[in-house]
């Protein structure tokens, strides 16, 4: 299998990129980006914009870059899918199916305890820095922000670890997913909305919860709608 720094190297190369260059498209130094040609493997994150900017195939890269870091004992694994250039007609892959990433945008992940404070700037866009790491999403809106779940509270539909992509300017309706913060409480909570006449309920769906049940709505602040649950590993 191909490198990663060869595979980068070359197309630098081919575009006649100096990695100062690199460096500034991809938003790092220019000294993360030669210690990336002497074998450090970055993100996920970090090898998306690698793509972006060198416009090379996302699953091929990251195919590589994971076959470096992966045990001798697994190599093989990667090495035998990275010669498969396609999979016959009717081939049958269970529940697996293809299927073509739109153009996305990378959206700051943000604690649970922060989602309810965090404020974009009056472009609507959020503040360089804001936050530590972001996710990527193809979903549209402005203003859309990625939260951790932390706890099972919401399980079996939703695990700890799993993404959750909010747009706060979507209307919450009855049935929703939402992240919702009590007004007396510093600390957002993921919850379903269930509206019942003047009641609010924020519904957990495990079953060793309780329900949370509001009944001054003014109470209780929406800080916006679910949209989208990322498992990342």
């Amino acid at each position: 299998m191909k490198r990663l720094q060869d595979t980068l190297r070359n197309r630098m190369r081919e575009m006649d990129l100096n990695y100062e260059e690199l460096a500034r498209r991809i938003g790092v130094s220019g000294v993360y980006v030669s210690k990336i040609m002497q074998g450090t493997i970055p993100s996920d994150e970090v090898i998306l914009k690698l793509c972006r900017a060198l416009s090379l195939d996302l699953a091929e890269t990251v195919l590589a870059a994971h076959y470096e870091k992966a045990p001798s004992e697994v190599k093989p694994i990667f090495a035998a899918a990275s010669r498969r250039t396609g999979l016959p007609s009717g081939t049958d892959l269970d529940n697996i199916d293809s299927a073509r990433l739109g153009r996305g945008t990378e959206i700051p992940l943000v604690g649970m305890v922060q989602a309810g404070g965090f404020t974009p700037t009056e472009d609507g866009e959020y503040p360089a820095g804001a936050a530590d790491s972001y996710v990527y999403t193809d979903r549209k809106g402005t203003n859309l922000f990625g939260v951790r779940v932390i706890n099972d509270s919401m399980e079996p539909e939703f695990r700890e670890g799993d993404v959750l992509v909010v747009n706060p300017n979507l209307e919450a309706k009855n049935g929703d997913y939402v992240i919702a913060k009590l007004l007396d409480d510093n600390e957002a909570t993921f919850k379903k909305l269930i509206i019942h006449e003047k009641v609010i309920i924020l519904r957990p769906l495990n079953p060793r919860y309780d329900d949370i049940v509001v009944t001054e709505p003014d109470k209780v602040s929406i800080i916006g709608k679910v949209v989208e649950r990322k498992t990342l590993f």
